[in-house]
């Protein structure tokens, strides 16, 4: 996956962990019956917090052991790897950002507030979890680990964008002939900006401040589309 394409699938992603949020060890394996499924979870939630305070590259499997008291053999029973244990690291992330924001866009009745905040949140997930996500800055191209994560989150964007629409079409705001193509001409056109931007950069990556002014373009060439196709 080329470099370009993984800042337009990253972009849409990924609000601020507290840096008062000390790592303090936990013994959550030293509980009696756990299932398998509990234990993971235990070790996905110690991973993030130790890849969110002192970012990916810095952190190793057996610091995330030794918060959780358990062996380095016995962590990779559950993780073969690194890499694999940031794939579920941020496919949880992701989950828990899309139940936070899904309720608040099928309340929001205004299709252009509701598109402003799906970027807005967007946005406020990137920066939030920027120690975590910044692990694949510089790199030109992705683990193969992450490609089939980043392929349904961009089909879960994609259909955001679509139920947006569609609800602006059904209250009669908007006229257009398909909205299944003109949400995703409108996701194009986000992503051809983002792209535009990108390729003004070193890295696919930029730094927290520049994702500001991404959002900011972003908001204005949604506002320009919707009144485009507006009755």
């Amino acid at each position: 996956m080329e470099a370009a394409q993984i800042g337009k699938i990253l972009l849409p992603i990924f609000g601020s962990l507290d840096k008062t949020d000390h790592l303090i060890p936990f013994k959550p394996f030293s509980k009696p019956n756990m299932s398998q499924d509990q234990k993971r979870v235990a070790i996905i939630e110690a991973a993030l917090k130790r890849f969110a305070h002192f970012g990916v590259a810095k952190t190793t499997m057996s610091e995330i052991g030794a918060d959780l008291a358990i062996s380095k053999a016995s962590l990779y029973y559950y993780f073969p790897d690194k890499i694999n244990l940031y794939a579920a690291v941020l496919q949880r992330i992701i989950e828990q950002n899309q139940a936070e924001i899904n309720p608040k866009l099928e309340a929001e009745k205004d299709p252009l507030q509701a598109m402003q905040l799906f970027l807005e949140v967007r946005t406020d997930f990137i920066i939030k979890y920027y120690n975590v996500l910044v692990f694949l800055k510089g790199r030109n191209d992705i683990p193969e680990e992450l490609q089939p994560l980043f392929a349904r989150v961009r089909e879960r964007e994609l259909q955001l964008v679509r139920g947006i629409v569609e609800k602006g079409q059904v209250a009669g705001l908007f006229d257009v002939n398909a909205t299944k193509d003109s949400a995703s001409l409108l996701f194009d056109c986000l992503e051809g900006l983002r792209e535009v931007y990108l390729g003004r950069k070193t890295s696919f990556f930029p730094e927290k401040k520049q994702f500001l002014d991404i959002l900011k373009r972003e908001k204005e060439l949604t506002r320009i589309f919707f009144r485009g196709i507006s009755n």
